[in-house]
């Protein structure tokens, strides 16, 4: 593709290729914290239970584990699959209404298959306790598919890396201090999933006839579930089986638990390539099968977890004897064993990721060929030499596995695929281990090449500087993907065309890049507007986008106003685009119940979240976006510039036609003492049904909206200051600020916004959006919750003295999500 043509049909090359990689690295980071944390939680516990207690603990984790394993591809791969594919919004809608029907349905079946099968080793508290967790992963694992097929892949890793502390902290309170054993242990799996509640998807339960049968009744929905959870079902059992079938078999106690403790050390392969298939499968599922991006998944497996099978494998028994206590003899025994099963069993995982991208589960027979050959080999192991005898089974059965359907993809996709191993080279592992298993002997000088092997191997895959090979077009051409361009050539790009008006040459990956910005910074539009030849789909979309929100603010606003209830509309330039999802709408105080009842015919899912239930409710219409009805400007609960003041003050809106009535800007309000605006006549204007704030308040809710709610200023907020920054505005501005508790932080945020435009100006680099110092939104939250105390309103100071710190630290993590 020359740079000629329209950069819109590639506009998802550049995100998806280097989001699937830069994901990888957040996923697998998450999952290292997360393994990290589950160790420490499984060697705390065999110090605390006995090895009798533990066993059966073993033993049921391995079973919520292999349940958990199906659920979490089955019902969030089908909806990352789903929603990676969709075409309109409908589409969806309906995948998420599928996943949730599928997650709680397969919660229930799931439940019961463990609990029947776990009643054969514990008791009936440890029983309801392992169902329950069951049951509870399946359900939060749609917030899992959520954020995986919208390639919110940081969240997604912070999420599941809460989840591994929320475990430990649970678990051992329930063990050590109220004394509940096993079951404590285990019921500290339900309880860990708390933090999958606040990433709950955003969905409309709206539309035509009955969505949730209609959901429940798609065929090819349930054709994927049933084909993911088939093949998920078969790897999850052989990552399992043995963990069980050692707790259930006839042997020594000890014995058994020494397997277990192996195969918790061996398995970090396997947690390492379930991150990078959870990160490259959106991406995945939008090409065609056999493509090169494929060998980027497999090698950034291969250069980590083969150093860390090696370092496994080789692991002297004196360290092993100080982790685990005398009951674990047997572990320096079968680790290495379990160590090369961890290994096979990743790969494996890889190769069925690359199927499922392309809905190729005909792949099924020669899986359940290598799980026959697993078993098989567990069995003669078992019969020929116990315990040690299953290892060298089981690892030589997964191995068979793993070449038997590594024959297979090769023959049917070529190896565009194994191309990663390509990357990697064959002679240094083998050199590795020999080099560690000579250093076995002496504990010190192993464990100085072990961290050393290992932070080389970590560096490699988490801070060198390295781009994807295999391109990111759904469908590659022939001559090859394109290079990522540089991220600092593409913002001044940005920069060049929308902020400074010199619209430059560009070539096609640069464009994307620049457009990638600029999603992010809401400015697509003007990008496109700047190169209407090659990005005219992009207009079109930001136009249709903007015609919905239009017609929605007119028609909800309509209603509102046949009712009698003026509104202002606040973080919107009708006179540009809006590519929002929602707009919002402050109404007067007393009538936000009213306003909501107004609207009832309009909208169809009414949502709240609930740090604001009290102040702000989502009401979301059949299509477009959706309306954010305020009864203040606030954030999480309080109320910043007051809502009496802000409607006194406030003028008609123009319907999109330009900024209209810009309001006072000598310091006066405007008022005839009524308490409206004496040009506002009903409070609505000549035919149009809302109100705008004046350009002091405007710039104020701007800045506001920066301190305390997202931390940041991206280009399309800068833009609306850039027109706001007349000295009578800016004086007004600061005396309403001061009189509002807040003038502190908000000059500070000015400040920080006027240095980034002088910096935009001279054509400087310019992190977009502009992050805000953590310590000015601390301050502003300090000053503003001490004015509150003040003014004698403790509750509300409370409350943002009590949240400000950790909403902080939440909106710093959510500000850095692709």
């Amino acid at each position: 593709m020359t740079s000629a043509q329209p950069v819109a049909a590639r506009s998802e090359a550049l995100p998806d290729a280097v989001t699937a990689v830069r994901g990888a690295r957040w996923i697998a980071t998450a999952a290292v914290a997360a393994g990290v944390l589950n160790y420490v939680y499984a060697l705390a516990l065999t110090r605390l239970l006995d090895v009798s207690a533990y066993a059966t603990f073993a033993a049921g984790q391995g079973l919520v584990v292999c349940t958990a394993a199906v659920a979490v591809v089955t019902v969030p791969w089908m909806l990352a699959q789903a929603l990676a594919r969709a075409r309109s919004e409908a589409e969806r809608a309906e995948a998420v209404r599928f996943a949730v029907v599928t997650g709680v349905a397969g919660g229930l079946v799931a439940a019961l298959v463990v609990g029947t099968v776990s009643a054969q080793f514990a008791g009936a508290a440890t029983v309801a306790a392992i169902s329950a967790a069951t049951f509870l992963i399946y359900v939060t694992r749609v917030s899992a598919g959520w954020l995986q097929g919208t390639e919110r892949l940081r969240t997604l890793a912070v999420v599941t890396a809460a989840e591994a502390v929320l475990k430990l902290a649970v678990g051992l309170l329930f063990v050590s201090v109220l004394g509940l054993g096993e079951t404590g242990a285990l019921a500290a799996f339900a309880v860990a999933v708390v933090p999958y509640f606040f990433c709950r998807p955003r969905h409309r339960h709206g539309g035509r006839g009955r969505p949730w049968l209609a959901a429940a009744g798609n065929r090819a929905l349930w054709r994927r579930a049933v084909g993911v959870a088939s093949l998920q079902g078969v790897v999850a059992l052989m990552a399992a089986v043995d963990v069980i079938l050692v707790a259930i078999l006839p042997t020594d106690r000890s014995a058994a638990a020494s397997y277990q403790a192996a195969v918790m050390l061996g398995r970090v392969p396997l947690f390492l390539a379930g991150a990078v298939s959870i990160a490259f499968l959106p991406a995945l599922s939008r090409r065609r099968a056999g493509t090169p991006l494929a060998g980027d998944a497999l090698r950034m497996y291969l250069m980590v977890a083969l150093p860390m099978t090696a370092v496994a494998a080789t692991t002297p028994a004196a360290l092993l004897d100080v982790l685990f206590p005398s009951g674990y003899a047997r572990v320096s025994s079968l680790l290495a064993l379990t160590a090369v099963t961890g290994l096979a069993l990743g790969a494996l995982t890889l190769l069925v990721t690359f199927c499922q991208a392309v809905n190729d589960y005909a792949c099924l027979l020669p899986l359940l060929t290598g799980l026959l050959l697993y078993v098989t080999g567990l069995a003669a192991g078992w019969s020929a030499d116990g315990v040690f005898g299953m290892a060298v089974g089981g690892m030589c059965g997964t191995v068979t596995a793993l070449a038997l359907f590594a024959v297979r993809h090769a023959r049917r996709y070529g190896f565009g695929p194994l191309k990663g191993l390509f990357g990697v080279s064959l002679l240094w592992p083998p050199v590795l281990v020999a080099a560690l298993a000579l250093l076995r002997p002496h504990t010190v000088a192993w464990l100085l090449a072990a961290v050393t092997v290992t932070v080389l191997a970590l560096w490699w895959f988490f801070g060198r500087r390295s781009e994807p090979t295999g391109g990111g077009a759904p469908e590659p051409a022939a001559s090859g993907p394109a290079a990522p361009p540089d991220e600092e050539r593409s913002v001044r790009l940005l920069v060049d065309a929308v902020w400074r008006g010199r619209p430059r040459p560009a070539g096609d990956a640069e464009l994307l890049g620049a457009l990638a910005v600029a999603r992010r910074n809401q400015v697509e539009g003007l990008l496109a507007r700047a190169y209407p030849d090659r990005l005219a789909d992009i207009r079109a979309e930001v136009d249709a986008a903007t015609g919905l929100f239009r017609r929605n603010l007119a028609e909800s606003t309509a209603l509102l106003r046949s009712a009698g209830i003026p509104t202002v509309l606040i973080k919107a330039d009708l006179s540009g685009d809006y590519v929002y999802g929602n707009f919002d709408l402050v109404v007067p105080t007393g009538r936000w119940q009213q306003a909501q009842e107004a609207l009832a015919g309009w909208y169809v899912h009414r949502e709240r979240y609930w740090l604001e239930r009290s102040s702000k409710v989502l009401l979301e219409p059949a299509t477009g976006p959706s309306a954010h009805l305020h009864i203040a400007v606030s954030w999480f609960g309080v109320p910043v510039v007051p809502t009496d003041r802000l409607f006194a003050r406030a003028v008609p809106g123009d319907g999109g036609n330009g900024h209209g009535n810009t309001g006072s800007t000598d310091g006066t309000d405007g008022t005839d003492g009524t308490g409206y605006s004496s040009n506002t006549g009903n409070g609505h204007g000549d035919g149009v049904g809302w109100l705008v704030p004046c350009p002091a308040d405007r710039l104020r809710i701007w800045l506001a909206h920066a301190l305390f709610q997202n931390l940041t200023l991206d280009l399309s907020e800068l833009l609306a200051l850039r027109e706001l920054l007349s000295p009578p505005v800016v004086a007004e501005a600061r005396r309403e600020a001061a009189r509002e508790g807040w003038s502190a932080g908000g000059a500070r945020a000015l400040a920080t916004a006027l240095a980034a435009m002088e910096r935009l100006d001279r054509g400087e680099p310019v992190p977009l959006p502009v992050p805000l110092p953590v310590a000015t939104s601390l301050r502003a939250g300090a000053e503003h919750s001490g004015h509150l105390l003040g003014a004698g309103r403790v509750r509300t100071a409370a409350r943002e003295a009590s949240l400000r710190v950790p909403l902080v630290v939440t909106k710093r993590v959510r500000r850095r999500v692709p």
